[in-house]
């Protein structure tokens, strides 16, 4: 039971770090948007820098606050970096495919985000901050 109670306080942690990075991440693109003005390239170039700095901060929370530890940041850093663009191209293939398939966009990103959440938690538990003996 104990086990339990402590694997649905990391979740619910996860969920909060998600949420707290998404609303970074998304007040950081309009910051970053609107400095750029009308520059043709100023949405994308707002964009990666604003998932540039929310990753940075998603990772610092869930190192430290969600999953307390792992290993050394040399170690968990580059496992970090490559989930974090698996789950972006995941998430673009993903989302394309359940609307070609005549999925209406709200529900297939929904579906999209939900299942790479799970995703996302599971390696993250499992093999980035996962507990290891010294």
């Amino acid at each position: 039971m104990k086990t339990l109670l402590s694997r649905c306080g990391t979740i619910c942690k996860f969920a909060s770090s998600s949420l707290l990075s998404s609303a970074l991440d998304y007040c950081l693109f309009l910051l970053f948007s609107a400095a750029a003005g009308a520059w043709a390239w100023g949405v994308l170039l707002g964009n990666i820098a604003a998932r540039l700095v929310s990753a940075c901060f998603n990772y610092s929370l869930n190192k430290y606050m969600v999953f307390r530890g792992g290993g050394q940041v040399s170690q968990d850093l580059p496992q970090y970096v490559l989930l974090a663009a698996g789950i972006l191209t995941a998430n673009s293939v993903l989302l394309h495919g359940l609307t070609a398939l005549g999925l209406a966009a709200p529900a297939a990103k929904l579906i999209t985000e939900m299942t790479l959440f799970a995703v996302s938690f599971s390696v993250q538990t499992l093999v980035i901050f996962r507990k290891r003996n010294p």
